[in-house]
């Protein structure tokens, strides 16, 4: 078991600086107190641009069924922009930085050795400058990704990317945790800024939209100085992976079938997916066939799918389906797929086969409309969608998912793709 040091200070680093981190592990860190937080950005330096403009602070709209509640988050010291290597390198080799946290996107631990372009290779260069300047303090890496076994992925990618010395040295001063995070975080709306100063005074361009719940569940495995995140209600466990499976098949598995089946049947948000007959029938069937797969207590599981309910159902979060949509050939793979296998093949589980088809269909739409898919396989899905053969079409999408030619899934996705819900 972890000790945590009420007594010490430290710095937190956080790479990936988007909505989901400003309105979950930021703001549990801000709760746990005492520790200083410089970020770096994701995608593009516009982010470090506002909010360093704004001292860090940014507003937090929580947004309920009924009312929003609305804060100033001010746990941040400084924002870099992603391509700062040597601000990160000299951060990482600080012996007061003590944790790492990543919201880097699936993608983000794929992206190679060159750390022009890699979260992994810019890591692993900072930690080769820890292992250099003789720093004998552990410091955590912590994942914050919807990935199962986010740490372990992390993990090698890093150690994929690090030159021998570091890779000698790693195990005993580098620990890896894997997490499950949970918090929907759409995109704000044109009036969340206005909100923000109304109640606040923070001229804020920026702003966080969420929802009132939030999980976070951590791997229990630190040796050296972290925040006091249970402060914030942050469990720490031994056994993360039934928390990961409950929320990758009932959460994720859920939201993907509505971002397809609800956009293919002309609805653009969760809260309309979710109050549509015949997507709520899906969603009923998909949940129906992952908890099967769940070696948790039934009582447990009916109070988890209602809470979703209620979450998804949330009128004010206006949660867009399009947002939820994106990098379907990277999601489906661990959310979808698994579930058929383990239940026995297509037939045992027509709710998982919607959503596969539910994504076929949905992205051969978007490609013949003209309009863009979000996702690293954009330019294969383009190809694929583009096949005449309604059979020869889904094999050819299906196989950017690992399935084989001739799998019976493919002719259970094309025949279940005709059944999906239509405006």
């Amino acid at each position: 078991m972890s000790t945590p040091h009420p007594a010490d200070e430290g710095r937190l680093v956080h790479l990936g600086i988007g909505n989901f981190a400003r309105a979950h592990t930021l703001v549990a860190t801000q709760r746990a107190g005492s520790w200083s937080v410089v970020a770096f950005t994701g995608r593009t330096a516009a982010m470090a641009d506002s909010l360093n403009a704004q001292g860090g602070r940014y507003g937090l709209i929580v947004r309920g069924a009924e009312r929003d509640e609305v804060s100033i988050v001010d746990v941040i010291d400084e924002v870099h922009p992603a391509d700062d290597v040597d601000a990160l390198v000299r951060l990482i080799a600080d012996p007061f930085t003590a944790v790492v946290t990543l919201t880097i996107t699936e993608k983000g631990y794929a992206a190679g050795n060159d750390p022009a372009t890699s979260v992994p290779a810019r890591l692993a260069l900072g930690l080769a400058a820890r292992r250099e300047a003789g720093v004998t303090e552990p410091i955590a890496l912590v994942s914050c990704d919807n990935l199962t076994g986010n740490g372990d992925v992390l993990r090698e990618a890093v150690l994929a990317a690090a030159d021998e010395d570091t890779r000698a040295w790693f195990a005993a001063h580098v620990d890896v945790i894997s997490t499950m995070v949970d918090r929907i975080t759409p995109s704000a709306d044109d009036g969340a800024g206005a909100l923000v100063t109304e109640r606040t005074g923070l001229v804020d361009t920026v702003p966080v939209v969420t929802e009132p719940f939030t999980e976070w569940i951590i791997e229990d495995s630190f040796r050296g100085r972290r925040p006091e995140w249970e402060k914030a209600r942050v469990q720490f466990t031994d056994d993360l992976e039934q928390h990961e499976l409950r929320k990758l098949r009932l959460l994720n598995g859920a939201h993907t079938l509505m971002a397809y089946a609800g956009q293919v049947a002309g609805l653009e948000r969760v809260d309309e997916a979710i109050g549509h007959r015949e997507v709520r029938a899906l969603v009923e069937q998909l949940w129906s066939e992952a908890r099967s797969t769940l070696p948790l207590p039934t009582a447990d599981l009916d109070a988890y799918t209602a809470a979703l309910e209620e979450r998804f159902r949330n009128p004010r979060l206006a949660d867009n389906l399009i947002r939820i949509a994106a990098d379907g050939s990277v999601k489906l793979p661990v959310r979808a797929l698994p579930v058929i296998a383990e239940l026995g093949g297509p037939d045992r589980a027509p709710g998982e086969v919607a959503a596969v088809a539910a994504w076929t269909a949905w992205v051969t739409d978007r490609v013949r409309a003209g309009e863009e898919v979000k996702d690293p396989r954009a330019d294969d899905i383009a190809a694929a969608s583009g096949i005449t053969d309604p059979l020869e079409r889904v094999t050819a999408l299906l196989a950017l998912l690992g399935v084989a030619a001739g799998d019976p899934l493919i002719a259970a996705v094309a025949a279940a793709e005709q059944r999906l819900p239509r405006p």
